[in-house]
C-alpha cells in the first residue's frame, strides 16, 4: 500500500477569465472546484495508475465534508482525522497561460487532533511500503512534525518521499527520507542562495543529500529534472508538449516516483517514469490528472543524461 499524507488540504476553486487585472470584476469562462492539496493530487494520480493508495491527513468543517465526498466519488480510500476548525479554501485565477493564486492560511489544529492523527498514521504504516508526505502545514502542528513522520515511517521499513518547502522541508530532511523533490525556488530557499549554473545545481543536490536525503529530485518545470542518486547526478529533459494546465505536475511526478518504487523499480527508471507522469499532467486540463495510456510513449522520449559529479 502507498499512504499519502495531506495535513493542510484545501477546496481548490479555479476560474478562467479574460484580461485579469487588479480591481476589476470578471465573469469566468469556466470554473472548477476540486479536492485539493498536494497529497490529494498525488493520491488521485496514484489511483489513476491503479496503485493501492490510502489518503490520510486532517479535515474539518463543510470543506472537509466536500473533500471526503470527492474522494469517495473517485474511489480513493481515506483515513482523515476530524478537526474542529475549517479546512482551507484556495483560489486560482487563470488568464491565458498566467495563473494567480490566493492560498488560504489553513485551520488551527489542536494538540489532541495532532496526536489522533499520529495514532492513525502509526497504524497505517504497518501495512504500507511507500509513504508520500506533501504540502504545507496548518497552524498548530509545528515545523518538526514532518521529521517525526519521516522517522516513524522509515523505522517501520517504508520508503518515505517528502515534498514540501521552508522549515518543514529542512527539518524533514533531517529525518532521512528516501527521496525529496523540491523545485528550484524551494531548493534555493533551503540552501539560502541562488543556483544559476549547472554546477551550482548539482552541488546543491549533493548538499541536500549530505543533510539526510538519500535521493534528491530537483524539479525544473518544462526544463525537466536533475536527480542525485548514489553520488551521481543525471538530467532528464522533457519533450516539448502542448501544456494545457501544468499545475499539479510536481504532484503527478511524486506519484510516479511512488508507484515505480512500490513496484521495486531502480531509481533511474523510477525517475524517468515520474517525469513522464509530470509531462502527462501538464497535457491535461484538470489538475492532478494523467493519461495512463500515453505514459509509455512519453517515457520512451526521456533519457537520463549523466552530469559531472561535484565533490
Amino acid at each position: 500500500m502507498i499512504v499519502t499524507v495531506t495535513l493542510n488540504p484545501s477546496v481548490d476553486i479555479r476560474f478562467e477569465v479574460d484580461q485579469f487585472e487588479r480591481g476589476g470584476v470578471f465573469r469566468a469562462r469556466e470554473s472548477q472546484q476540486t479536492a485539493g492539496g498536494k497529497g490529494l493530487n498525488v493520491a488521485r494520480v496514484l489511483k489513476q495508475l491503479g496503485a493501492p493508495v490510502m489518503a490520510a491527513g486532517l479535515l474539518g468543517g463543510q470543506n472537509g465534508n466536500f473533500i471526503r465526498d470527492q474522494l469517495e466519488k473517485e474511489g480513493i480510500e481515506h483515513r482523515f482525522v476530524d478537526i474542529s476548525d475549517q479546512t482551507r479554501t484556495c483560489i486560482a485565477i487563470l488568464e491565458k497561460d498566467v495563473q494567480s493564486e490566493v492560498l488560504g492560511p489553513g485551520p488551527r489544529v489542536k494538540e489532541k487532533e495532532v496526536k489522533d492523527f499520529l495514532g492513525v498514521f502509526t497504524g497505517l504504516i504497518r501495512e504500507a511500503e511507500v509513504v508520500c508526505i506533501s504540502g504545507s502545514l496548518p497552524r498548530g502542528t509545528g515545523p518538526g512534525i514532518y521529521r517525526e513522520l519521516v522517522e516513524t515511517a522509515g523505522e517501520a521499513g517504508c520508503l518515505v518521499l517528502l515534498d514540501t518547502s521552508g522549515e518543514p522541508l529542512a527539518r524533514g530532511i533531517e529525518g532521512g527520507p528516501y527521496l525529496v523533490k523540491p523545485n528550484l525556488k524551494e531548493m534555493e530557499g533551503l540552501l539560502g542562495r541562488e543556483l544559476k549554473e549547472e554546477g551550482e545545481l548539482i552541488e546543491g543536490l549533493r548538499e541536500v543529500s549530505v543533510r539526510g536525503a538519500r535521493n534528491v529530485c530537483l524539479s525544473l518545470g518544462e526544463r525537466g529534472a536533475l536527480v542525485w542518486e548514489a553520488e551521481r547526478a543525471y538530467e532528464i529533459k522533457t519533450p516539448s508538449v502542448q501544456a494545457l494546465n501544468p499545475v499539479g505536475s510536481g504532484d503527478a511526478m511524486l506519484a510516479g516516483w511512488a508507484w515505480s518504487l512500490f513496484k521495486g523499480e531502480e531509481v533511474e527508471k523510477a525517475a524517468v517514469f515520474a517525469s513522464a507522469c509530470g509531462v502527462s499532467n501538464a497535457m491535461e486540463k484538470r489538475t492532478g490528472t494523467i493519461n495512463p495510456s500515453r505514459l509509455e510513449e512519453i517515457a520512451s522520449k526521456l533519457k537520463p543524461v549523466p552530469k559531472s559529479s561535484v565533490g
